[in-house]
């Protein structure tokens, strides 16, 4: 396999009307997909926050400034954090590549009409 992104790998290679119709929702979902999943981690992220931070007021009798230091040091924070991190770069990664895939067949069909006109004119 290729170490090429996947919108380049799966791109067609002319216009093509409804190869590109395939290919772009393809790049699409995988876009969409990566966003439903970093939104849901995100939220993760604050509940996990809201959680601990209550937890330690409740069984530590500190304060919410205090417990809000400590829960920033909490593995369980940590942990969906780490996961925030990743799926942050995943959605960034993927939302770049749907730029580029749009880009691309943008200047497919571009290309087409340039090629058209080109016939078009050399005939005449």
């Amino acid at each position: 396999m290729s170490n090429q992104p996947k919108y380049i790998e799966l791109r067609p290679k002319t216009f093509n009307p409804d190869q590109i119709l395939i290919y772009l929702d393809k790049v699409d979902r995988l876009f969409a997909d990566t966003e439903i999943e970093y939104n849901n981690i995100k939220n993760q992220v604050q509940e996990v926050f809201d959680f601990v931070v209550s937890e330690r007021m409740d069984n530590e009798k500190i304060s919410v400034s205090l417990a809000k230091v400590k829960t920033s040091n909490d593995k369980r924070y940590k942990d969906v954090k780490v996961d925030f991190l990743k799926s942050h770069k995943a959605y960034l990664y993927y939302k770049i590549q749907s730029k580029l895939a749009h880009s691309y067949c943008e200047n497919l069909k571009q290309q087409s009409i340039n090629n058209l006109a080109t016939e078009k004119l050399t005939r005449g």
